[in-house]
């Protein structure tokens, strides 16, 4: 009859995010149909429109951004509290009950006393069950409306960003290492969706705007690096976008509050 929270870390590897521009060569020689006049300098060559720079696909790591999100983790620190409270409440009941438990030794098993004490053992602890029932669906409620509006926050910043850098597909990606001696890290690595991406990694110009203006609460599970100004364009300075490494344990597939796949929910 004990809750707790288990808050969410990752690793996250240095990685960056690099605009591929595409130069257009400039033509040699003369455009069709030009004409040079007699002992005049050559004609001009017709001028070509440069390629658009960019990369119609990039990644994401969505898994990061939650570790690092501040209004997320001072969310998770909030409800973190309240399950706190709500365990010591609880083990104030089970202290109680077991006061009541061992009163039943002073009284005979077949006198009435003893009958008496044992229904009101059998409704605390019915009182109890009932408690923690109510209390840990209210919880996993409160948690999944977190983790919805949090990531439905990540879902208008990515299209955002997306349209304006003309991106047509963004991939989810992890940026945790394997672990060779983990089997778990591992199993995770092997299962990773992208195998290969290079400079294509817009993880923390997402994060930037998501946290503009916010500060990282004591105790959160990861540390965000300083956020981008409040109204500053997102992809502004997309070529020198840097993800810094995030040291932490990898935690296993399935683990309460991981959302790698998914988001995750208290168990």
């Amino acid at each position: 009859m004990r809750f707790s929270l288990v808050c969410a870390t990752f690793v996250a590897g240095p990685l960056s995010i690099f605009v591929l521009a595409a130069p257009a060569s400039a033509q040699q020689g003369a455009a069709p149909g030009a004409t040079r006049p007699q002992g005049g300098p050559p004609a001009a060559a017709a001028p070509i429109a440069p390629a658009p720079a960019g990369t119609s696909v990039a990644v994401i790591d969505i898994a990061y951004i939650f570790k690092n999100h501040v209004r997320f983790n001072r969310a998770m620190n909030d409800m973190k509290g309240d399950i706190e409270a709500f365990d010591a409440a609880i083990r104030t009941d089970q202290q109680n009950f077991q006061k009541k438990r061992e009163q039943l030794s002073a009284f005979s098993p077949s006198g009435p006393d003893y009958k008496k004490a044992e229904e009101e053992l059998a409704h605390m602890k019915s009182d109890v069950d009932i408690k923690v029932a109510v209390k840990r669906r209210e919880f996993l409620e409160q948690e999944a409306k977190v983790y919805y509006g949090i990531y439905r926050e990540i879902e208008d910043a990515v299209a955002v960003f997306a349209q304006r850098n003309r991106i047509s597909l963004v991939l989810r990606f992890s940026g945790d290492e394997m672990k060779p001696d983990d089997r778990n890290s591992v199993l995770q690595g092997v299962n990773k969706p992208v195998v290969y991406q290079y400079q294509l990694d817009i993880t923390q110009l997402i994060l930037n705007q998501l946290n503009a203006g916010a500060t990282m609460p004591a105790g959160a599970g990861g540390v965000a690096p300083p956020a981008a100004p409040a109204g500053s364009p997102i992809g502004s300075d997309i070529r020198n976008a840097q993800r810094p490494p995030a040291n932490g344990p990898i935690v296993p597939q399935g683990s309460p509050g991981r959302p790698s796949s998914g988001p995750g929910m208290l168990k």
